[in-house]
């Protein structure tokens, strides 16, 4: 657990989940007062590892009120968090009542109550396409609207340190009237999917995130001992800070005879569709055929099923979900990834304590904001924030709200729906441009 807040805390943690985002702030000095998650496994996970309340309610319902009442008078510093966005739309921003909205409307409404100086929108690169670019057009414009300048940064996380390789959207403003940029890139990166080479250092690969766990327990219930008493390299031992237990929990698997001539079969990089077909599970059968025999086009159908998948060691990992303890095959053992080595990939250190049942822990770590990449954004912000002393401090002459800048992708090129919310975007910066 981390050591008790203190009286300059000014962060709250909206759906907070496991405490992944949380975790990161705290570390870089700012433990949110409490957090907010509708899930009472990942409300225990986050209590026992911030050390402050999270309270067990329902963000679609709950009144924005609810937290002006437990912060006080209390100026915060920022908001954090990333609400689940499906449905958003025009219309429903506009109406409260929408439940495929609420969410969204409520986030906007508890920023509006709350007045932070900043705050931090994250989720999933979806977000930019969502109803043809309307629903990030959309929540820029209310951000704007309650008086905030703001950016819109496509990322990848394993740029700052993550050895996996993690698409992101993140939607950042202040009210401050500051202009201000996200925070430099201190990685390059390959996941085999995802690269980015340049003069950077590499960052961790797989084999270094997983290096120094011991042999995998066929028990949940085992503390597993580490390889070796001294931390193996530097990533180790940044994961074994404050863990005076000597070794994890939550690392086991329970592959069987079947399964484990399964894995030994697939080199790094192959999925199940390299196996003979004997070797496929039958959910993966189903869905490989069923591409075929339910009639849908042929372009419309997408790529085929890759079911489990063995990872390469030697680059960064590829994206940890709920689902990667059973798809993701270790780079040498024959066996999936186990929890414990999924929460590493997602930079959760070992003394890390999760709460519930396994495929609730699973989901947890999966739907995280690595804490590695968060207490990095958390120390940028810090220093761009004059009330933290930093030498950049709000200008005189503040500047008005506005879409400061966006960057949707780092590609060369760029799909259709990805130019529509391109040429919405846009059209809020010409309205800026022709107001000046």
């Amino acid at each position: 657990m981390l050591s008790a807040r203190s009286q300059s805390d000014s962060v709250l943690s909206l759906f907070s989940g496991a405490g992944g985002f949380s975790y990161g702030f705290a570390s870089a000095g700012l433990p949110p007062i409490c957090g907010a998650e509708i899930d009472k496994d990942a409300c225990a996970t986050y209590e026992e590892n911030i050390g402050s309340t999270c309270h067990n309610v329902d963000l679609s319902a709950v009144e924005p009120s609810f937290f002006r009442d437990v912060l006080g008078p209390k100026e915060l510093f920022a908001v954090i968090g990333g609400p689940p966005c499906q449905g958003f739309s025009t219309a429903g921003a506009r109406d409260a009542q929408d439940p495929r909205n609420r969410l969204i409307f409520n986030y906007l409404r508890i920023v509006a109550e709350a007045r932070p100086r900043w705050f931090i929108f994250e989720n999933v690169e979806g977000l930019l396409t969502s109803d043809h670019g309307t629903a990030v057009f959309s929540l820029v414009r209310a951000f704007l609207g309650l008086g905030y300048s703001v950016r819109i940064h496509k990322t990848n996380l394993a740029a700052y340190g993550v050895p996996q390789t993690r698409k992101r959207v993140l939607i950042i403003g202040n009210r401050l009237g500051v202009d201000f940029s996200l925070p430099s890139e201190m990685y390059s990166y390959d996941s085999g999917k995802s690269k980015k080479r340049s003069s950077k250092p590499f960052a961790p690969t797989l084999d270094q995130a997983l290096d120094g766990l011991g042999v995998a327990a066929r028990s949940r219930s085992a503390t597993v001992p580490y390889s070796a008493a001294e931390a193996v390299n530097s990533f180790d031992q940044l994961m074994r800070v404050d863990n005076n237990s000597g070794g994890v929990t939550e690392h086991f698997h329970s592959t069987d005879t079947k399964d484990e001539e399964r894995c030994a079969l697939l080199k790094p990089g192959q999925t199940m569709k390299d196996l003979p077909e004997e070797y496929w599970h039958d959910s993966f059968k189903r869905r490989a055929f069923r591409r075929v025999m339910d009639g849908t086009p042929s372009e419309k159908r997408g790529g085929a099923p890759s079911g489990i998948k063995r990872l390469h060691g030697d680059l960064q990992s590829l994206t940890i979900t709920g689902a990667a303890p059973r798809e993701f095959i270790h780079p040498h053992e024959h066996r999936p990834l186990t929890i414990r080595e999924c929460a590493r990939i997602q930079t959760f250190p070992d003394q890390y304590r999760f709460h519930g049942n396994a495929a609730s822990v699973t989901q947890q770590i999966g739907n995280a904001v690595p804490p590695l990449a968060a207490a990095a954004i958390a120390r940028h912000l810090q220093a761009l924030d004059g009330a933290f002393g930093s030498d950049i401090q709000p200008p005189s002459h503040r500047l008005e709200p506005r879409l400061l800048g966006f960057v949707l992708t780092e590609a060369t090129g760029m799909s259709e729906a990805l130019q529509k919310t391109e040429l919405m975007l846009n059209s809020l910066l010409q309205q800026e441009l022709d107001l000046a």
